[in-house]
């Protein structure tokens, strides 16, 4: 329940334009409380949302009108100039209603204010709520109200050898890749992201993907998804021997046509044909979705967009999907509201969040997403990666850290930090650079043992 003091500052603070619905454990009284507290609320309204800095009409947010694709599959088109936003109110959020909300600016610089059918949160709220998932509670650890929540257990899906290293632009031997994917599987990771079976037109690191798959075929002891862009990508994939593929879609038009050369739709009907394959081949498929937050070119993208990609992809068939901010620009403020729309169309157990730490927010987003019942992470060995959109990118969140931070917090992972730390070692002294794991660095001069730790 919020504390007197807290009404306190709500009184004071002011500005408080509305509510929204809150269907979650909350304290009623407190609930009550906080509505009561605010002037000007009553009980039935709801205030008008708008994105105000963007220039963009309602009609570009919602739209009018449907379209569908071909073959019989059938997507939604509402008069958008890209041609596939949806109703709002569909994935708007159910869980933040009956919170009342500020008009604030943004993480990326953008002056919000808080609509009907794209919310945007207010992260004060936060730890007066519990976000878990009735399908997950069963499986949450003990403790007070922020971290009541957290899961007792989190999957770590290691993304170095693949994500990590594609952007290197000195060729990583095979050998060299092959060492480091055996050193992270002795960890205890149960996932490890192997290679790409991508043109090595278009990705010359990985161009040795074929080789890798076949020096790990007898490796036991985790699963080996692989990345395949197309229908053509999974056949090359499945001959080479891999079990599991993942497909690789984004929220923003404009980074969907940069990065893999079609549109969001069109994207949408090349996985469809991959899904089709996969069911056939008996092969589960994992589902990326980029830009959840922010795209190099468009700013800030509405949450909306993002569930639209995802209940496509669990529609085709995807058994997870995992919600990347590619350019690291997101915050607890912008990541909650995302992941409420996204799962009010696909269980919270087949999500996981994948965040880049180019502003240093990675770790605070991931517990942000466990506290909502995320419990899948994807991180990468010694932070390795990076973003070519953004000037000082640091790549992806480092697994050291977040193994490091999820020991502290009491949950489970199954992943030895020390063996983590030695591959990253490993790893770094080959591209002859320093880790950007933190955990990492203050360990290797640190005296006592990462056991006493």
């Amino acid at each position: 329940m919020l504390t007197r003091r807290a009404l306190d500052e709500v009184s004071r603070r002011g500005a408080l334009s509305g509510r929204e619905a809150v269907s979650r454990k909350c304290d009623a009284r407190g609930a009550l409380a906080f509505i009561g507290a605010a002037s000007g609320a009553r009980g039935g309204d709801t205030p008008e949302r708008s994105y105000s800095s963007s220039g963009a009409s309602a009609a570009d947010e919602v739209g009018a009108g449907d379209g569908a694709g071909e073959g019989g599959i059938r997507y939604p088109r509402r008069g958008s100039d890209q041609g596939y936003s949806v109703p709002s109110s569909r994935y708007s959020s159910i869980r933040l209603r009956n919170t009342l909300f500020n008009r604030t600016r943004g993480s990326l610089g953008w002056d919000l204010k808080a609509t009907n059918n794209d919310s945007v949160c207010d992260a004060r709220y936060l730890s007066t709520c519990d976000y878990t998932s009735h399908c997950v509670e069963k499986n949450t650890r003990e403790g007070g109200k922020l971290l009541g929540s957290i899961p007792r257990y989190v999957k770590i899906v290691e993304v170095g050898p693949r994500d990590g290293l594609q952007n290197e632009k000195e060729i990583v031997p095979t050998k060299v890749k092959v060492g480091l994917i055996k050193m992270l599987v002795s960890s205890g990771l149960p996932v490890v992201e192997a290679t790409s079976f991508v043109s090595p037109k278009w990705v010359p690191q990985l161009g040795d993907a074929k080789d890798v798959m076949e020096a790990i075929r007898n490796v036991e002891g985790a699963r080996f998804p692989v990345l395949t862009p197309n229908l053509k990508g999974f056949e090359a994939a499945v001959a080479a021997g891999a079990k599991e593929v993942a497909i690789f879609a984004s929220a923003s038009e404009s980074f969907s046509k940069s990065n893999i050369n079609c549109s969001i739709e069109e994207s949408l009907k090349r996985y469809h044909d991959v899904s089709l394959a996969a069911e056939k081949a008996s092969v589960p498929i994992r589902g990326y979705i980029s830009c959840v937050v922010g795209c190099p070119v468009e700013g800030k993208v509405p949450p909306t967009k993002v569930a639209y990609v995802a209940e496509k992809l669990y529609d085709m068939g995807c058994s997870e999907i995992s919600l990347g901010d590619t350019i690291g620009v997101g915050t607890p403020g912008t990541v909650v509201p995302m992941l409420e729309a996204v799962m009010n169309v696909v269980p919270v157990d087949k999500l996981a969040v994948h965040f880049h730490d180019t502003y240093g927010q990675a770790l605070s987003n991931i517990l942000a997403s466990l506290q909502m019942g995320i419990a899948t992470v994807d991180s990468s060995v010694a932070g390795l990666g990076g973003c070519p959109y953004a000037k000082g990118a640091t790549g992806n969140v480092a697994t050291e850290d977040v193994v490091y931070m999820l020991n502290g917090l009491g949950v489970k992972t199954n992943v030895d930090l020390g063996k983590v730390m030695l591959a990253g070692d490993f790893i770094c002294k080959h591209l002859e650079r320093p880790s950007h794991s933190k955990t990492a660095t203050a360990l290797s001069t640190s005296t006592a043992h990462v056991s006493k730790l």
